[in-house]
């Protein structure tokens, strides 16, 4: 009783805690359309996306804590857009992930749902990597600063892939039943998203987001989800893409168009499953197979080298045989 007591002092401790960016931005030649697919944060810019466009967003003037009236920030762009082009289907960019280089300047890794791709580009926009996902339907992104880390929405699975290959190197139930957001926040991988995709909502009261251990495989945090005067937000009902800023977690949500940045206000998690899969992943065996055709194909070509080996033999015997018949009909 005094836990749940506990719970709900700290909420209305957060009632009204929320802060709002909206994001109808204009810029220069170009327009982001209301409601960001993606979001990064490159140490000084927000990088957001939707459809196949890429920009950065300098100087975001946010609400003070405790403003929630129709808030709009005020940004500008630092560059122009980039746009990602594609010739099978129109891009769709469903999640960003920042990767800092030793130079003080990095990279962008784009999930593009429509062509089951990531692509690794400079911020001039070079691609510089393309890696194909044919198996794992893309949603938001992250980077750990080693792997990169790929939310299935369709089959409820995390996945950490290798940056060089996209090859799996480990696979997780989501804990969130329709994984959309992803962000790592230096020590735990950040999950939000749909807890029923049948129950849709405009509001925040279907929208989950959990702090899982991917060492452990287990959800050690749930983030809090401030309410407005009792009422769920009506600024975050379908996550779309996150980023871990400053201590705070920024959210664009897909229904209102707004990102909703959240104070990492958290309570400890009393699930005791462990996640991540013990079993092999397809793109492992996958990998085996193509070795033992490779082995195979070699040693059928050791076969035909050993058998041509043995046809110039007898034909040199052969040969031989008729050189001798020819001498001995010649001495007659």
């Amino acid at each position: 009783m005094l836990r749940y007591l506990f719970l709900f002092i700290m909420l209305l401790t957060l009632t009204a805690c929320t802060e709002y960016v909206k994001v109808d931005v204009a810029g220069v030649g170009e327009t982001i359309p209301t409601g960001p697919s993606a979001l990064a944060w490159d140490g000084k810019n927000l990088i957001i996306a939707k459809e196949g466009l890429v920009a950065f967003l300098e100087n975001i003037d946010t609400a003070a804590t405790g403003s929630i009236y129709n808030y709009e920030g005020h940004y500008f762009f630092d560059r122009y857009p980039l746009t990602i082009t594609s010739k099978e289907n129109p891009p769709y960019i469903t999640g960003l992930a920042w990767e800092k280089t030793s130079g003080g300047t990095g990279y962008i890794w784009v999930a593009d749902a429509a062509n089951k791709r990531i692509l690794k580009i400079s911020p001039q926009g070079d691609v510089v990597r393309k890696i194909n996902i044919p198996a794992v339907y893309l949603e938001d992104i992250t980077f750990d600063g080693e792997y990169l880390w790929a939310a299935d929405s369709k089959r409820g699975k995390i996945f950490k892939l290798n940056t060089a290959d996209g090859s799996v190197a480990a696979e997780y139930l989501s804990p969130v039943t329709v994984p959309t957001a992803l962000a790592w926040d230096g020590k735990y991988l950040i999950i939000a998203g749909i807890i029923d995709p049948n129950f849709l909502q405009t509001t925040s009261e279907n929208v989950k987001i959990v702090k899982l251990d991917t060492n452990s495989g287990k959800v050690v945090e749930i983030v809090l989800i401030p309410k407005h005067f009792a009422q769920h937000l009506s600024s975050l009902s379908m996550p779309a893409g996150m980023a871990w800023i400053n201590n705070k977690i920024w959210i664009s949500d897909r229904n209102s168009g707004n990102i909703v940045i959240l104070s990492d206000w958290t309570i400890a998690s009393e699930d005791t499953k462990n996640y991540k899969l013990a079993t092999v992943t397809p793109t492992f065996k996958k990998v085996k197979v193509e070795e033992k055709e490779k082995d195979r194909d070699i040693d059928e070509a050791k076969r035909a080298a050993e058998e041509a080996r043995k046809a110039a033999e007898e034909a040199k015997r052969a040969a031989e045989a008729a050189k001798k018949a020819f001498e001995l009909q010649q001495k007659k």
